[in-house]
């Protein structure tokens, strides 16, 4: 058999297995044979390995030098073993506890180390030979062309995506059959999805050979994370973009002898409340003046925090280091970062960031679209990155290190800031890794400020968008400018959203067709002239749809909230009563002022008031006369 895929792994009764596939041939389950290394932390270390080197079962068993947390200066016996049978090295670890020994790289899972070990990284081709052994992988660039079923829910409509399109579907016994019809090979949806799935037909569950619930990617983003991770399919469910990470950081911890500890956390030590104030901040976010500006150059860094990350060598144990010879200190933290050693977190991102840049460069030499998806999964963790850093539960941040980062990239925006207003431009917006400047008189000009920021910077950026015109609306509770909340028209003619109500995945469809619609006049706009009517016929429009809503001259289901399972509440307080009387993902509507269930027996009380705020909300994300001054 050559040329498979190993589309999966999974450990059943004990027996390890590959999902081997074939493209336009199937699946097929092979039992194959790979080690679990095991690791025993004890003060007698060598009557350990005595008693291990007799179990029958053991392949090998040895002494190795680790490194312990937070720093990896110190250094213990680590009784290492290797097996190849899952229930012997769950039956070793567990009467170690029972003994008191202390087994440690407990993380990730087994089977994962086991495939890291083996160089059997998921979702690449193989060639397997006789006895179950394995020929050099190789890393091809195409993915498996599996059937595939990805369930979402968007205003109000349960959303399937196939490789033969998307369907919509209101109710979910007719999404049930759909599925049951369909011989999908893997599904992809979130928990609170597939629990209703399996809640409405609970034969969906065998329906689909393999299903992931870590959210509503495209396959291919999942693909990526598991060849990255080695985390096969079988072993995401529930999974999440920090997992993954701190999973490709464990391996590099592997590769270094640094022990894994989930029970250890890196704590913040006693620091002035002044101290705190100066340097306790997050990124750069302006509030920038509300209005209409002409002629705007986007300038954002290139994956800021996960570049600063490698260029400083971040890392939970780099960080404020004792015993060190080489140390870096930086005016703008009360941080020092030691070089001795490459960082555990920066060594992981490095390889993120080079990764990214190849797929750069083959998506623009094929444009084949594997590599979106790869770029987007890729960036997905950078993303995350950061934020893990200083999670509380992060193995591998600390909140000094995501301190020393925000703090490097404030000083970042520092410098690109004074360089553009050297060159006699004016910074309109800033936040986190992207500058906004006005008055720039071609496209030529903004690669030149390019240059300059890069130049006063230190670091990669790109132009992100030339726009026409950009608007940024005006806070609903004062008159300054949102910092999260923007469009404009690009000189290309295409346009660009952010933060606005027309994008929200919780705002009904009705409202967002009305504010689409009235933007759709403005994105015709070319000048001030045209854009003095333009906003006329914008607002016209939104007019226009409070009459059909007072008249009721509307679909109801277009008038529905959609709210996941996720409700954010800053400390205690009590649920909405939705919560109590129905399931995630919740499919709502408003009446007498509040969110309750939708019904269609409820149609006659909808709170048309509360429509036509949202409506309102909408005009007010809107350019005023006074902006186009």
């Amino acid at each position: 058999m050559a040329g498979v895929w190993v589309l999966d792994a999974f450990i059943d009764n004990g027996e390890t297995f590959l999902t081997l596939y074939e493209d336009g041939r199937g699946i097929k389950e092979e039992p194959f044979s790979l080690y679990f290394y095991g690791y025993i932390e004890a003060r007698d270390s060598h009557r350990i390995l005595a008693e291990l080197e007799n179990v029958e079962g053991i392949d090998e068993a040895k002494i190795e030098f680790w490194s312990k947390p937070p720093f990896y200066t110190d250094v213990v016996d680590i009784v290492v073993f290797k097996t190849k049978s899952y229930k012997l090295y769950k039956n070793i670890l567990r009467i170690g506890a029972f003994k008191g020994l202390k087994a440690v790289n407990m993380f990730p899972h087994p089977l994962v180390e086991a495939l890291y070990r083996a160089k059997l990284r998921p979702l690449t081709t193989i060639e397997v030979k006789p006895c179950n052994s394995l020929d050099e992988q190789e890393f091809d660039y195409g993915d498996p062309k599996v059937s595939y079923i990805v369930v979402d829910f968007q205003n109000g409509y349960y959303t399937v995506r196939t490789q033969e399109g998307t369907e919509e579907f209101w109710y979910i016994r007719d999404l049930t059959s759909y599925i049951l019809a369909g011989k999908f090979l893997l599904g992809f949806t979130d928990p609170y999805i597939y629990i209703k799935l399996i809640d409405a037909e609970p034969k969906v569950s065998k329906a689909v050979y393999r299903w992931i619930i870590g959210g509503v990617h495209h396959p291919l983003e999942y693909f990526e994370w598991s060849r990255l991770s080695y985390i096969p399919l079988s072993l995401m469910k529930n999974i999440t973009i920090g997992k993954i990470l701190t999973t490709i950081e464990a391996l590099v911890a592997r590769e270094k002898n640094y022990i894994v500890n989930k029970t250890f956390g890196r704590a913040e030590p006693w620091r002035p409340i002044r101290e705190l104030i100066v340097y306790d901040r997050g990124g750069v976010v302006h509030q920038p003046k509300p209005g209409l500006y002409w002629d705007v150059c986007q300038i954002d860094f290139s994956s800021l925090y996960p570049n600063i990350i490698v260029r400083y060598n971040v890392s939970g144990e780099t960080i404020d280091k004792n015993l060190c010879s080489n140390k870096l200190k930086f005016p703008w933290s009360t941080h020092n970062v030691c070089v001795d050693k490459e960082g555990i977190v920066s060594a992981s991102i490095k390889k993120l960031i080079d990764l990214k840049e190849r797929y750069d460069l083959l998506m623009g030499k094929t444009g084949e679209v594997v590599y979106k998806y790869r770029k987007s999964a890729l960036k997905w963790i950078l993303v995350a990155s950061f934020g893990y850093l200083g999670y509380r539960n992060s193995l591998f941040g600390s909140v000094m290190a995501h301190e020393f980062v925000t703090s490097t990239s404030r000083e970042i925006l520092r410098r690109t800031r004074i360089a553009i207003e050297k060159e006699g431009y004016r910074v309109v917006h800033a936040i986190v890794d992207s500058v906004f400047i006005e008055n720039v008189g071609s496209l030529n000009g903004c690669e030149e400020l390019k240059n300059i920021v890069e130049k006063a910077a230190g670091f990669k950026a790109k132009v992100e968008a030339y726009y026409l015109w950009l608007y940024i609306p005006q806070c609903t509770s004062d008159k300054r400018g949102t910092s999260n909340k923007y469009y404009g028209l690009l000189f290309d003619g295409s346009v660009k959203m952010k933060g606005i109500m027309a994008i929200r995945r919780d705002i009904p469809l009705l409202i967002k067709k009305a504010q689409l619609e009235a933007l759709g006049e403005l994105f015709k706009a070319k000048n001030r002239d045209e854009f003095r009517s333009a906003v006329g016929r914008a607002n016209n429009i939104i007019n226009g749809y409070i009459g059909m809503v007072k008249q009721s001259n509307f679909d109801p289901r277009a008038l529905v909230v959609t709210r996941s399972g996720r409700i954010r509440r800053e400390g205690y307080s009590r649920p909405p009563r939705y919560v109590v009387n129905s399931s995630p993902p919740y499919r709502l509507i408003y009446v007498e002022g509040r969110l309750i269930p939708y019904r269609d027996d409820l149609i006659q009380r909808i709170d048309l008031d509360k429509y036509i705020s949202l409506l309102e909300k909408t005009r007010r994300e809107l350019p005023s006369e006074e902006d186009i001054r």
